[in-house]
């Protein structure tokens, strides 16, 4: 059975890999959402690969049980959830879904 920390990271993996595939296919939705111009579709598909990539890295980093990592992804999570909400606007949800996660990823760890 998973950890708990592990399922916060399939979470995150998850939700990544979805919202990344998501605005790979339509990618007018992503810049709408965050209130971009069309000129930024490429920079938003090659985003959106990398949301893909971490969800596959995360939901295997939570199959294999790997603490160290989940302990990384913490800092890192909290240092763009700090970027994000500084861009102000839209930005604002992007940076709440990694600061939660990265709050309860910590958590859990502490628990666990």
């Amino acid at each position: 059975m998973p950890s708990l920390a592990a399922y916060t990271i399939y979470a995150f993996g998850l939700t990544s890999f979805v919202f990344g595939t998501l605005s790979l296919i339509s990618p007018e939705s992503s810049l709408s959402t965050l209130e971009l111009p069309s000129a930024c579709i490429p920079v938003t598909n090659g985003t959106n690969l990398a949301a893909i990539a971490v969800g596959i890295y995360y939901t295997l980093a939570a199959y294999q049980e790997n603490m160290a990592f989940f302990n990384l992804t913490v800092p890192m999570r909290l240092l763009t959830t700090m970027v994000f909400w500084n861009q102000g606007g839209p930005w604002r949800g992007p940076a709440a879904w990694e600061g939660v996660g990265a709050l309860l990823t910590w958590l859990a760890l502490v628990l666990g």
